[in-house]
């Protein structure tokens, strides 16, 4: 019933959507790679088939206003999902995280190693630092057709900040 809400409250306001009293908005990858439509951050799965617990993904950008799984927001240093009571974090242990790792969703956190994979960093380059380390957010190399037209999707994962910028240098919206 949630999600029902929230995609109606999408298709009457679009990308200006009202979520836990936030605003969210699309975070993109610059270079389109193979996908002239870009890449954006996207949980998985759409609506009753939505899939929280699995990794964030990279996927072709939905068009504004179709796109609620698309949806974040920075608080602070914090990436919520919008919609949902969760946060970005990077995969770890003990607080910290290491290249290859996946970008997840789960519980907000502010205190507790936890929290420490949960600070994101946008810098004016570009790229989406996790903060107080040299690792920032990243695609992969290789895609895959995901469900819907023309759609499709690469792993969102951690990677060295002098990476290939083209695999991770982001913006906001669109």
């Amino acid at each position: 019933m949630k999600t029902l809400l929230f995609v109606m409250i999408v298709a009457l306001f679009g990308q200006q959507s009202i979520a836990q009293g936030m605003s969210g908005d699309y975070i993109k990858l610059v270079d389109p790679l193979d996908e002239p439509e870009f890449y954006c951050f996207d949980l998985t799965g759409w609506g009753d088939s939505l899939v929280l617990d699995d990794p964030i993904q990279a996927h072709t950008c939905k068009p504004l206003g179709q796109g609620p799984d698309q949806m974040f927001a920075f608080d602070g240093d914090q990436i919520q999902v919008v919609g949902y009571d969760r946060c970005l974090q990077a995969a770890g242990t003990a607080g910290r995280t290491v290249a290859g790792a996946s970008i997840l969703a789960r519980e907000c956190t502010d205190t507790g190693q936890s929290s420490a994979v949960q600070r994101f960093e946008l810098d004016s380059s570009g790229k989406l630092h996790i903060k107080e380390t040299e690792l920032c957010v990243g695609v992969g190399s290789s895609s895959t057709p995901a469900n819907g037209p023309s759609h499709i999707w690469r792993a969102l994962i951690v990677m060295d900040c002098d990476a290939d910028d083209s695999l991770s240098t982001w913006q906001i919206g669109l």
